[in-house]
């Protein structure tokens, strides 16, 4: 599969190291806006420097290519994705697919009209203890659930290099951190987030122009709460990114802990308590690509071998939806009905 990459600062950098390992992978371009990034791209994966453009659409017009990863800052998903699509290729794109939801459903549209795969990289659903978590709900272990506790915490202060587009942003820990853990609830519980409210609020000895910290309650579709609480500037201990996790049903509890605040993506602590049982640990799921690696991987089978796509962009406004009302939500004080977002 011969990609272009689009934005290769910052994230991006990452994940041109993603695409040059990845098995039946190969970069056949690069295009960012930045000529510091172009160059340290070039040298990176030894492409000639007509291979390196300023802009995607000139990469595009000009590089025989199969499909193009969005790994650029939100704000400009929407024009580079479209510009993608409309010249035939497939697209894998960094979360969130859009800022707004007019976006994205016109995305979405593209995408059909076109007949090309859009994918958003949801690296989070491609870890094994999210995926081990997943199997035992889906198996029924512990009944209906009936409550899903989940805290993020974690102190970015010095994390992101001056200027970078997070510190800007408005609502910077709801677009670009619980979209994650909106769409692995998603995944772990198999429901949709029905109803959600949602209180932001400002840490002044932070790099962040707006709140980098949020309190939310959820119901999903099934009817089960979801407390909900994460932070970018915390004082406190802090968790990994994954967050800890904590899922009660009728029948037990499963608790996801990482054991140290950095994720392992191939180990957690996971146990599990059915009725008056002592808890017992839980064995973790063989997978094997994870992370980014999972991500890619999945996005090539379904460009070469037609298999069915992880994260399709038809089902991931489900994820950015509930992300948009958590917006609305501390931006009016109310009940966001997400349903009623996504038919609107």
């Amino acid at each position: 599969m011969r990609v272009v990459q689009a934005g290769v600062g910052g994230w991006g950098a990452g994940w041109l190291d993603v695409l040059r390992r990845g098995e039946g992978v190969e970069v056949v371009a690069v295009a960012d806006p930045a000529a510091a990034a172009r160059e340290r791209a070039r040298r990176t994966t030894g492409l000639a420097a007509r291979a390196v453009f300023d802009s995607l659409g000139a990469a595009l017009d000009a590089t025989e290519s199969d499909a193009v990863l969005v790994a650029t800052p939100p704000a400009s998903h929407h024009e580079l994705i479209t510009s993608a699509l409309e010249r035939g290729r497939h697209v894998l794109t960094e979360k969130p697919l859009a800022t707004t939801m007019a976006e994205a459903d016109d995305l979405v549209r593209t995408a059909d009209r076109t007949d090309r795969i859009l994918m958003v990289s949801q690296n989070y659903r491609f870890r094994i203890p999210a995926r081990t978590v997943q199997g035992v709900v889906a198996e029924g272990a512990l009944g209906r659930l009936i409550r899903v506790s989940l805290a993020c915490r974690r102190d970015t202060r010095t994390l992101w290099s001056a200027g970078d587009f997070r510190t800007r942003m408005r609502h910077p820990y709801v677009l670009d951190m619980m979209i994650h853990h909106v769409d692995l609830l998603r995944a772990i519980t198999g429901q949709d987030v029905a109803e959600m409210v949602c209180r932001s609020w400002p840490v002044p000895d932070s790099p962040y122009a707006h709140h980098p910290a949020v309190a939310a309650l959820l119901t999903l579709s099934a009817g089960t709460v979801v407390t909900y609480t994460g932070d970018w500037a915390t004082h406190g201990p802090e968790t990994a990114w994954s967050g800890e996790w904590d899922v009660l049903g009728e029948r037990g509890r499963l608790t996801w802990r990482q054991g140290s605040v950095d994720d392992d993506v191939r180990a957690a602590v996971l146990e599990l308590q059915l009725g008056d049982e002592p808890a017992r640990p839980v064995g973790l799921a063989p997978l094997c690509a994870v992370d980014r690696d999972g991500t890619l991987q999945a996005f090539r089978r379904s460009v070469e071998d037609g298999a069915p796509v992880v994260t399709p962009a038809h089902d991931n406004v489900r994820s950015l939806a509930a992300v948009l009302a958590a917006v609305e939500s501390i931006e009016t004080g109310r009940l966001i009905d997400v349903e009623a977002l996504l038919a609107h």
